[in-house]
């Protein structure tokens, strides 16, 4: 149920498209998008991506995995470095720790995330509430007008 609302809310953000730019994953998560690509050249940023000619792209479903469990979507250059390279496979689990960071990271991220909604949603809320006011004494004060005109 959480995870088809918020790949629908991505889905929303994307105006319906099932990738996000990293300036719109940004928005959601508060990484910049230049330190996404600084930890996406390093082998750290813990979001699968995909390149499509120099752009590159994040799949809503990774994303929204991502945020909700922690885990990411093996990509298919992965597997093949260590197959190719029995040693860095030693030094795997070095790197078992650093996944135990970047499931608190996801945490965090998650955490991050349901903090800007929460603020988007009161903003729009006060905003709602301002249009309301708005219109009401808008209509209170052309049925005053109606009711009692100017003398020109």
């Amino acid at each position: 149920m959480i995870d088809q609302q918020l790949i629908d809310y991505l889905r929303l953000k994307t105006k319906g498209k099932l990738l996000m730019s990293p300036e719109q994953l940004s928005e959601e998560i508060g990484i910049p998008a230049k330190q996404q690509s600084k930890l996406r050249k390093e082998g750290r940023f813990p979001i699968p991506f995909k390149n499509i000619g120099r752009l590159v792209y994040y799949s809503i479903y990774d994303v929204a995995n991502f945020l909700l469990n922690g885990e990411t979507a093996p990509s298919k250059e992965v597997p093949e470095p260590p197959a190719a390279e029995p040693l860095p496979v030693k030094k795997k689990p070095a790197r078992k720790a650093s996944s135990q960071v970047q499931d608190l990271s996801h945490i965090f991220m998650l955490r991050a995330f349901a903090q800007s909604l929460e603020e988007r949603a009161t903003a729009m809320l006060a905003l709602a509430e301002n249009l309301k006011d708005y219109a009401n004494k808008k209509e209170m004060m052309e049925s005053f007008q109606k009711k009692f005109p100017t003398k020109d």
